[in-house]
């Protein structure tokens, strides 16, 4: 118990988690208190660790703003994998390191990765994933902040569709987007590419919650202890009809 107080009250500090917040934790968890060695995973371009009922995930390549090369959708298909056949691990976090969580696909790959990416995203997650969104959120990172169930977005966040890339938009994201924020906003979206920044983004429902810059993973686990108070099963039961409605629409 009074590990897991000291665990709230060092995520609950801004500047605990602005900076590098990986580096943060393993520092934290690097006791062996918590963590056993099949809990702790790093693939090449993803970093993955649990901490009690909750999976941490984040994005890897922080010198590229963690945009997503086939190798990065890869390593994510694996760690969702694992975390949804994880008996133990109820909620995830998706986070990016180094202040964004995803500018959209590698330039070097655009060819290559956004089918692969659209393949990954066909379907749901089998349990609840929380998205703490920093600094940029562009095309595909858009796009996986609203595969996510729930997003805690920081003050500096930015998602936007660029248009300035020629290329066009999946299905699988325009459906996506068009159920969230209804038709005009898609249309909005879509055709100026425009900025949205935090305040716009709670307004039309992109956004669950508004938070101070560099606090979105620790405002994201306090969500995630709190979802895991809960029965499991019929909560996850009521996602997948709330997720076979949305598909049938």
């Amino acid at each position: 118990m009074a590990l897991l107080k000291q665990f709230k009250l060092i995520l609950h500090s801004t500047n605990y988690l602005q900076f590098k917040p990986s580096i943060k934790y393993y520092k934290f968890f690097s006791s062996g208190a918590v963590l056993t060695s099949n809990e702790n995973i790093i693939y090449p371009n993803v970093k993955t660790f649990k901490h009690q009922h909750i999976t941490l995930i984040s994005l890897n390549r922080p010198d590229d703003k963690n945009t997503l090369n086939a190798g990065t959708v890869d390593d994510l298909r694996k760690v969702i994998s694992n975390f949804e056949n994880d008996p133990s691990s109820t909620v995830a976090i998706l986070y990016g390191e180094g202040g964004s969580f995803c500018a959209g696909f590698d330039p070097c790959e655009l060819s290559e990765a956004p089918q692969v990416y659209d393949d990954f995203l066909q379907s749901h997650c089998q349990k609840p994933i929380i998205a703490a969104v920093s600094g940029f959120a562009y095309n595909a990172g858009f796009d996986l902040c609203l595969w996510c169930d729930l997003r805690i977005v920081e003050e500096n966040a930015v998602m936007a569709i660029d248009r300035k890339l020629n290329i066009s938009k999946s299905k699988i994201f325009l459906n996506r987007l068009l159920k969230t924020v209804g038709y005009s906003r898609t249309m909005d979206l879509l055709l100026t590419g425009r900025d949205i920044k935090s305040k716009e983004a709670f307004e039309c429902g992109l956004a669950n919650r508004v938070v101070a810059c560099g606090s979105s993973v620790g405002q994201a686990v306090n969500m995630a202890f709190n979802i895991g108070k809960f029965p499991q099963q019929s909560m996850n039961h009521d996602r997948s009809i709330i997720h076979a409605i949305i598909s049938e629409q």
